[in-house]
């Protein structure tokens, strides 16, 4: 009985040699989108890599589980932040800022318990910093979130907010806030890392405070710090060559409106707080950028 051909016997020997190429060709393309996936690098536990504002990855671990009380993610189209129930701050806060976010809308004074967090964790109120001497110091800044009042607004609850020193607040902290949204409203796309370290600040009385509050007690930090990375458009990736601003002022009066004072090295705030920023750049690329200590305009 006659063997049945198969379909490459059927072709002529022209197109044996072409199919031939083809699945070459084909083979080449699999192996090398293969390889492309696996230079990807990692996605790292909790990131929410859909918001925007942790486009390049969260400096540490949040969980929206009520169990991760001392990280607890909130994950909010303004703001990426974890907070701790323990000291009633944030952790950090994540925000992109671009020229699009700055508008005229006008700053609402009033703050607001967060109402987002989970059953059990203690809703930090406006009036418990009252007579205190310390600032409701913001850290996604109002300004940054001024296109509509709906964002905005949101800025004022109360898991966004630190004690801080006045002149922190006020002064270097201030000074830092304006001159990123200078570089944003010059077209650049910036990706801020913001958030308290230590225990015990300086208050306007000049006395030195581990805590405010008296129905719920709130860790005052002794510093604060800051880590902005900056890039020319929106559809730019990191190269080392890449500029990113990092700050450490500490949590009292004497703090100036010179903010280049306090300006240390991404790596810097790395090795004091024990946080990876932007862990979805590549080691090779961040590893220059954070670096070296940003000054310039």
């Amino acid at each position: 009985m006659a063997r049945r051909k198969s379909l490459l016997d059927q072709l002529t020997p022209s197109q044996q040699i072409l199919a031939g190429v083809a699945i070459l060709i084909i083979a080449g393309l699999v192996v090398a989108v293969r390889g492309w996936r696996e230079r990807q690098p990692p996605a790292q536990p909790g990131q929410t890599l859909a918001n925007r504002n942790v486009r390049f990855g969260m400096p540490a671990e949040a969980k929206a589980d009520p169990a991760s009380r001392t990280a607890y993610l909130i994950d909010r189209p303004q703001y990426v932040l974890s907070y701790n129930d323990a000291t009633k701050n944030p952790n950090w806060v994540c925000w992109n800022l671009t020229t699009t976010d700055i508008g005229n809308v006008g700053r609402d004074p009033t703050f607001e318990p967060d109402p987002d967090l989970p059953n059990g964790f203690t809703r930090v109120k406006p009036a418990d910093y009252n007579g205190s001497g310390f600032d409701r110091g913001h850290m996604c800044a109002s300004k940054d979130r001024s296109d509509t009042s709906e964002n905005n607004n949101i800025l004022f609850y109360m898991t966004n907010i630190v004690p801080q020193a006045p002149n922190n607040n006020q002064k270097g902290w201030r000074v830092l806030e304006e001159h990123c949204r200078a570089l944003a409203k010059q077209g650049n796309e910036l990706y801020i890392a913001c958030g308290p370290h230590g225990q015990g600040g300086e208050g306007r009385d000049g006395a030195r405070h581990t805590h405010i509050g008296r129905a719920t007690q709130i860790e005052v930090p002794e510093s604060v710090w800051k880590v902005v990375l900056v890039l020319p458009s929106k559809e730019a990736v990191p190269t080392p060559e890449t500029r990113a601003i990092a700050v450490w002022m500490p949590n009292d009066q004497s703090v100036t409106t010179d903010w280049k004072r306090y300006a240390v090295s991404v790596a810097e705030v790395e090795k004091r707080t024990g946080y990876k920023f932007f862990p979805l750049v590549p080691d090779d690329v961040a590893s220059p950028i954070k670096g070296r200590v940003d000054t310039g305009p």
